[in-house]
């Protein structure tokens, strides 16, 4: 297991050392799970679906409908 130590930018940034990142895509899956983070590159073209397996909300039937509304309503929505 390789390990850096790396500082932070004033943008919140940290570079990941090109040879880590070289057969990535450029999507990063970021969890911080008891303070830790971890940082997975993502494979394949994900749908929410693969990262959780179901989602509480208070939402209408009506607003499924419209997936655009939905999608609003979800981003509205406080998930814990």
């Amino acid at each position: 297991m390789d390990i850096v130590i790396k500082e932070i930018d004033s943008l919140g940034r940290i570079y990941i050392p090109s040879e880590w990142r070289k057969n990535w895509r450029k999507v990063l899956l970021i969890r911080m799970p008891d303070g830790s983070i971890i940082i997975r590159p993502i494979r394949k073209k994900l749908k929410l679906t693969d990262l959780i397996d179901s989602i509480v909300v208070d939402l209408n039937p009506e607003e499924f409908a419209d997936t655009h509304k939905l999608r609003g309503k979800l981003r509205e929505e406080k998930i814990h």
